[in-house]
């Protein structure tokens, strides 16, 4: 995991090439405007990247995401696993930054 996802008050954004859209529960992609590249996003990916909102932290994030999807019967250790590693991927594809 990089150590960019380790603190838990850490207040990260969308970075400012990458611009959120939702049509409808099962569509949403995530646009980098500087070079017109568009990405897929499922119903997970969308609700973590629209919480980057640069005011929530990462641990209030992950918090939420934890709460939201334990309903559903998934188990804590899973989802925190999941939830570090999709962070990991948004910040290595530069679609989140710090603020």
């Amino acid at each position: 995991m990089l150590e960019t996802v380790k603190d838990d008050n850490q207040k990260m954004k969308l970075s400012d090439n990458h611009f959120l859209y939702k049509l409808n529960e099962s569509l949403a992609w995530i646009l980098n405007v500087e070079i017109g590249k568009c990405y897929n996003l499922n119903e997970s990916s969308y609700f973590v990247l629209s919480r980057f909102d640069g005011k929530k932290t990462l641990g209030e994030i992950r918090q939420r995401y934890v709460n939201k999807y334990s309903k559903i019967g998934l188990e804590e250790p899973i989802l925190l696993k999941d939830f570090n590693e999709l962070v990991e991927r948004l910040i290595n594809k530069e679609f989140i930054v710090n603020e």
